[in-house]
């Protein structure tokens, strides 16, 4: 682990997208940088990117410690990362891990924006709407 990593935690309830944003984002990320594994359409994944300098990582799996730790130490093979994109559940393991494991660098918490509601379209316009925040958070970091 590297210092002054910058860790962007996408924290919601189960079954709220999160996945899907951090896949959306992820997306954006090969439009302009090479990943070091394909991102499936469907489950969880670990992938790093090289952008600008930088190494960006995006693990996608927060549902319990288990499940985040063995994303974490999935990327740890592909070596050291500058800053992270993760999910966490709004409470419990997942989140107290990552204040664990990260108590020492810049770890900002980023509220999953949800719409509950049947129409698919205003889901996945919310979910773009989180992913493009993501990404552009991403890209005024690798400005500075």
């Amino acid at each position: 682990m590297r210092n002054n990593q910058l860790i962007y935690a996408l924290y919601g309830a189960g079954n709220t997208g999160k996945t899907t944003i951090l896949r959306l984002l992820g997306k954006k990320l090969e439009e302009v940088a090479i990943s070091s594994c394909e991102i499936p359409e469907k489950g969880d994944f670990s992938t790093i990117f090289d952008i600008k300098g930088m190494r960006v990582a995006i693990t996608s799996a927060g549902d319990n410690e288990y499940e985040i730790r063995t994303g974490l130490e999935k990327l740890d093979e592909c070596g050291p990362f500058d800053i992270l994109f993760c999910a966490s559940r709004t409470r419990g393991q997942t989140k107290h891990y990552l204040m664990k494991i990260f108590k020492d660098q810049n770890l900002r918490w980023v509220d999953n924006m949800y719409v509950s509601n049947s129409n698919e379209s205003h889901v996945q316009l919310c979910n773009e709407a989180v992913a493009s925040f993501l990404f552009n958070s991403l890209l005024i970091e690798l400005r500075k």
